[in-house]
């Protein structure tokens, strides 16, 4: 990379640096004062200069440029006008107009939004404010027939008295366009940084409006964007204070932070970012899977966050009242969820990915708003099986099938187990039609194949069952198995097993009903599952069930691996063994106990058999 770059894609309308094409609005009731062109003794703010006028009467007084043609402003962007006024106290509130701001097809006929007043923004201390107005928003006054052109913009106050020396309203440089401030580049002892921006801000030559250094930190509005399609951007900061700006006439996507280019990395840490409003109050969109660190830091009354995969870590960091935070495979693990104001039956977290959640979403604490939602959603790519560890679940419903139940399913089929590992709180779900299985501390149940010599195994099947009825599961219990098609219903008396767990069928008459099977219950004394092939009848003789503990292959670490929740100690016995591909193992022996507390974790040794 390279030196940081800061810059942004406003245009200019007029700098105010005289008084050509400035007039004071023509329109009855907003003509109260001359105009002049100011010296370098007026309190400007960009440039030399600032367009002023008197106050004489206790009303409105404009000022308007024109821009020469009419202007369009593009998607989300805005208007973006200084304006000062000498005497706050003497101004009127914001919701009576104390300051507007007008855009017109000419000086007689035009708009105007209320964007500020002695109850609003910097007042009651006064002050040079940077007003953003998006002409698509709700209009305060309609004064005239404006047509559609945008050709004369300007700013407005209104006194509560009349002021009968100086020129106590000035207006200075007036831009338009997305407002976005554009941090690219960066490079180790030199990355893009909060100040290195608002230094550019808020030179005298520039002054933007985007990102502003005010007491303690800085004043941020507009589309802060984190690297181009072009251009990454390594942008590392720390204790950093951020208020976003109170704009309230653009639309809900002005104030947004935007992350590009996968080669960017970001990293923050003990960044506070905290929105002044509530009509736009910053969002975070991830446009590529960038490389995000952020650590500690925390986000107040926002909007919603949209990560980019499996890039973005956003450790220990806080979201008190925020909106949705979509994950998309990043990792959240530590951080507090507080108050989300997403709507009722919506989710603080969605999760929808094909990956398990459990070291991505650990050491979570969520707690409900003020709406009746869910903590977190596990949409329809989210795995059947998958673990949350540590949750912290504050407010949420007690009950299943609620719209203020902890977890909602997406999926509206199928079944699907989510255990619960030193999680407090309700354990609660809803489910758009899925069969859900909540399982609360589940132990682990793991058979490691090696050699003596240590060299793990690969591919080897291991099976481990029951060994007898001491257990809280089913060893060798008589069952009647009925066939439809490839489905198997076993009528199997209080099993007390769940849906995803694994059974060994033996002694039925027809070999496709005989194995080990993973089921789905439906009910108490019912459960199904899939066979290989369609048997065409029903099995007879005397058929036995018994609960399968582990069952599959070894991966590349000679480990095969599962949990579930034992409610009291499990005797179980099996063995492992390969047999089908080089190199070739004789079948190893497994026994022992599955603790309620610690599970098992046994070893195979392998001998070779070739």
């Amino acid at each position: 990379m390279t030196v940081p770059s800061y810059t942004e894609d406003l245009t200019d309308i007029d700098l105010a640096a005289n008084d050509t094409n400035w007039e004071e609005s023509a329109a009855s009731g907003w003509d109260t004062g001359g105009l002049s062109t100011d010296d370098a003794d007026f309190p400007y703010i960009q440039g030399s200069m600032a367009v002023s006028q008197q106050c004489t009467k206790a009303a409105i007084a404009g000022l308007m440029v024109d821009a020469g043609s009419g202007l369009s402003l593009p998607a989300d962007g805005a208007y973006f006008v200084w304006q000062f006024f000498a005497s706050s106290t003497g101004l009127d509130t914001y919701a009576n107009g104390g300051m507007r701001v007008m855009v017109g097809s000419d000086r007689s006929n035009f708009e105007s939004w209320d964007v500020g007043g002695s109850d609003f923004a910097r007042n009651p201390y006064g002050g040079w404010m940077n007003h953003a107005v998006n002409t698509g928003v709700a209009v305060d006054d309609t004064v005239g027939s404006p047509t559609a052109t945008e050709q004369y913009i300007g700013a407005a106050v209104k006194s509560l008295v009349a002021i009968g020396k100086g020129n106590p309203h000035a207006v200075d440089a007036i831009r338009y366009g997305r407002g976005s401030s554009i941090f690219e580049y960066g490079e180790a002892a030199d990355y893009c940084i909060f100040s290195g921006f608002a230094t550019q801000n808020d030179n005298s030559s520039y002054m933007w409006g985007l990102i502003q250094a005010i007491a303690g930190g800085y004043l941020y509005k507009g589309k802060m964007t984190l690297g181009t399609a072009s251009n990454a951007v390594d942008f590392r900061d720390e204790n950093v204070s951020i208020l976003i700006d109170n704009t309230a006439k653009v639309t809900a996507n002005f104030n947004t932070i935007e992350v590009n280019n996968s080669s960017s990395r970001i990293d923050w840490t003990n960044v506070f970012i905290t929105a002044l409003g509530t009509v736009s109050p910053g969002r975070l969109v991830c446009n590529a899977n960038a490389d995000l660190n952020w650590d500690s830091c925390q986000f107040t009354d926002m909007g919603a966050f949209t990560l980019g995969g499996t890039l973005s870590e956003l450790l220990t960091c806080i979201w008190n009242r925020c909106g949705l935070i979509t994950v998309a495979g990043g990792k959240l693990n530590g951080s507090q969820i507080l108050e989300s104001t997403v709507a009722a039956d919506a989710s603080a977290i969605n999760w929808n990915v094909a990956v398990n959640p459990d070291g991505y979403l650990d050491d979570l604490t969520v707690s409900k708003g003020t709406n009746a939602h869910h903590a977190i959603e596990f949409g329809t790519s989210s795995p059947t099986s998958m673990t949350v560890r540590g949750l912290t679940a504050t407010d949420f419903n007690a009950a299943n099938a609620n719209n203020d139940s902890t977890f909602y399913v997406a999926r509206s089929s199928g079944a699907v187990t989510i255990s619960c590992v030193g999680c407090s709180g309700n354990m609660t779900y809803k489910t758009a039609g899925a069969t859900v299985t909540i399982v609360s501390d589940p132990v682990t149940v793991k058979v490691t194949a090696k050699t003596a010599a240590g060299v793990n195994v690969e591919n080897a099947r291991v099976l481990l069952r029951a060994s007898d009825g001491t257990g809280p599961f089913p060893y060798d219990v008589t069952v009647t198995i009925t066939n439809s098609g490839t489905t198997a219903t076993v009528s199997h008396t209080a099993h007390g097993i769940a849906t995803n767990d694994k059974v060994q069928i033996s002694g039925a008459s027809l070999s496709a009903n005989n194995g080990v099977f993973q089921i789905t219950v439906t009910g108490v004394d019912a459960y199904t599952y899939t066979m290989a092939s369609t048997p065409g009848s029903n099995p007879t003789g005397t058929i036995k069930s018994t609960f399968v503990a582990l069952s599959g292959l070894t991966n590349s670490s000679g480990v095969l691996s599962t949990s579930r929740v034992y409610s009291s100690d499990q005797p179980v016995s099996g063995h492992a063994r390969k047999s089908t591909s080089s190199p070739l193992y004789k079948t190893a022996p497994v026994v022992g106990d599955v603790d309620s507390v610690d599970g098992i974790s046994a070893t195979a040794v392998m001998i070779l058999d070739e």
